[in-house]
């Protein structure tokens, strides 16, 4: 981001950070270069001391940023910890993330089911101590959240950010890429199928670096092969976008987001009636690919999980299916079962199962009601049924399971 912008984003994060009494962190993504996080203090970074194995709060938070950015400018998930962060998108002005913002960690809902379900639980005192919101004022925090971050985003920061995008590294490449066609004996197609192989290469085998600095050579080939006819680029480009999708799947990203991102894509460029704005808009294109297969797999593994897993808990009175659960995310059936069963060792249908049998021990401890009623207000479709998942779990009937806690015979 721009000077300007980024002390308007500094000015803001201490407001929220002092009034809301969170942490608030900045994420800048500036053109062509890593993103970086600017926490709110040391003293009120939780993240800088969170014991997950591997953490990584720049992926974390640029995951939330990145969905804020797809979902109008706020997104609310989960960390690898199981804690809620609040994320709001900072756009420039061919519509491409610059930053953004992300406000927490806080917890959302039970607290006491949050420390329950914590995956590491020797933090248990220090997540205890975070504040507790309900999902209603969640709901109102990110709304707030995302207004004034849209506001002090604004029109004059979009105007700058144009001028963020380094056209130097581009002309060298186009300067190269001259020298070769200028003998006329260079053939431009085999070249730019080449240059569309090894980028994708590049991409599966998980060379981020060497990814971001093969586009700009790309682009080069591209628009000297097209003789910088516009329509003759924008052919090119859109079929690159098809490489690029395709090898970030095989790298280990979701297809149906892929596949969302590039519709997406495939209908902006029509916008577009000038060069240099597609290069910049093409640019920020691939390193949202890129972005998309090496960085946030992780993160959006364990948001997945920890949302998943929270609507069973609150659900699982209902009857809930592979396809209903896989709706609630935007995902497919197939990719949310793989996902779930990766992170957590088991599959959906025994977590659910689970989930209801724990349900119904306190319910058979707490509370002296019929076995009808607890297995219909645990999601079971009769009392047999229940009786018998019951016994397979736990080794016992709920009845047996009920007397032996109270003593009876």
């Amino acid at each position: 981001m721009v000077n300007l912008l980024l002390e308007k984003c500094k000015k803001y994060q201490t407001h929220f950070a002092e009034l809301l009494e969170l942490d608030c962190h900045i994420l800048d993504r500036p053109s062509g270069d890593a993103a970086t996080l600017i926490p709110q203090d040391e003293t009120r970074n939780f993240c800088a001391h969170c014991r997950i194995p591997d953490k990584n709060a720049l992926s974390s938070h640029l995951y939330g940023c990145h969905e804020a950015h797809r979902w109008n400018g706020k997104y609310i998930y989960y960390c690898p910890l199981g804690l809620t962060f609040i994320a709001a998108s900072i756009s420039g002005e061919n519509g491409e993330l610059v930053g953004g913002m992300v406000l927490g960690p806080f917890v959302m809902g039970d607290q006491q089911d949050t420390l329950y379900d914590l995956a590491v639980p020797e933090m248990k005192w220090e997540v205890s101590r975070l504040s507790v919101y309900s999902t209603l004022k969640v709901q109102h925090m990110a709304e707030i959240f995302a207004g004034v971050v849209a506001h002090i985003s604004g029109s004059e920061h979009q105007q700058l950010q144009n001028l963020l995008y380094d056209q130097d590294k581009i002309l060298k490449e186009i300067y190269i890429a001259k020298e070769y066609y200028a003998t006329g004996e260079n053939e431009g197609a085999d070249k730019l199928l080449q240059f569309e192989k090894d980028l994708r290469l590049t991409v599966i085998s998980g060379e981020k670096a060497e990814a971001l600095r093969m586009i700009n050579e790309l682009l080069a080939q591209i628009y000297i092969y097209s003789n910088f006819d516009f329509s003759s680029v924008k052919a090119r480009l859109l079929e690159l976008l098809v490489v690029l999708s395709r090898a970030t799947i095989e790298a280990g990203a979701d297809p149906g987001d892929t596949f969302r991102m590039s519709e997406d894509f495939i209908s902006q460029i029509e916008k577009y009636s000038d060069v240099d704005q597609l290069a910049f808009w093409i640019s920020d294109i691939v390193r949202r690919f890129i972005v998309q297969a090496f960085d946030l797999a992780q993160v959006k593994h364990s948001d997945i999980v920890y949302k998943i897993t929270n609507h069973v808990k609150k659900n699982c009175a209902e009857k809930l299916t592979l396809d209903s659960l896989a709706k609630e995310v935007f995902l497919s059936k197939s990719y949310l079962s793989s996902v779930f069963k990766q992170e957590t060792g088991m599959s959906l249908t025994a977590f659910i199962t689970k989930v209801r049998v724990e349900k119904s021990k306190k319910m058979l401890i707490e509370e002296r009601i019929g076995l009808a009623s607890i297995a219909s207000q645990c999601g079971f479709k009769d009392q047999s049924y229940f009786t018998k998942v019951f016994k397979k779990e736990t080794g016992v009937s709920p009845k047996r399971y009920r007397n032996s806690y109270f003593g009876d015979k």
